[in-house]
């Protein structure tokens, strides 16, 4: 059994920056241009995200490629919101695999165009093993990587 680390961030915004930003996450394609954490990504299709899509984000860290891969498991819609959810599938650091010890990795991403709505992020995933150890630099990388996701999606 593991301990969970979770964390949640939100932005107020207008409805037109709502949908543009929704409009540029569902295009992987876009992502390079907006999301400073992925300077290159490979995804199932270029041109958009569909339930089961696989998306590797690429970035470089310390000199090293580090590989995220995720599915989306999850997209549910409504007349004023859409929620998708990305499964964490593994890590590697040039092409070798790291982070075995994190379980359950998923990050939920929440658009909501209705009057005083925004975009929310809401990361959690199960640490165990010897990960347990670094559960604090952990759970500080996973703010910094939600918050990441939420200013540029804000900006964008």
């Amino acid at each position: 059994m593991g301990n969970t680390i979770s964390h949640t961030v939100r932005n107020h915004l207008p409805t037109e920056k709502v949908e543009h930003a929704l409009n540029l996450f569902c295009n992987p394609r876009t992502w390079p241009d907006w999301n400073r954490n992925s300077r290159t990504m490979i995804a199932t299709k270029a041109e958009s995200l569909d339930k089961n899509d696989i998306v590797a984000l690429h970035q470089v860290i310390k000199g090293s490629i580090i590989e995220s891969r995720w599915v989306v498991q999850n997209i549910r819609a409504g007349n004023e919101f859409t929620e998708i959810t990305l499964l964490g599938t593994g890590q590697s650091r040039n092409e070798r695999p790291i982070s075995s010890g994190l379980e359950d990795l998923k990050i939920i991403f929440t658009f909501l165009s209705a009057k005083d709505g925004g975009i929310e992020i809401h990361a959690t995933c199960k640490v165990s093993g010897f990960l347990k150890i670094f559960s604090a630099q952990i759970k500080k990388y996973m703010e910094e990587y939600c918050n990441d996701f939420l200013v540029d999606l804000s900006n964008a």
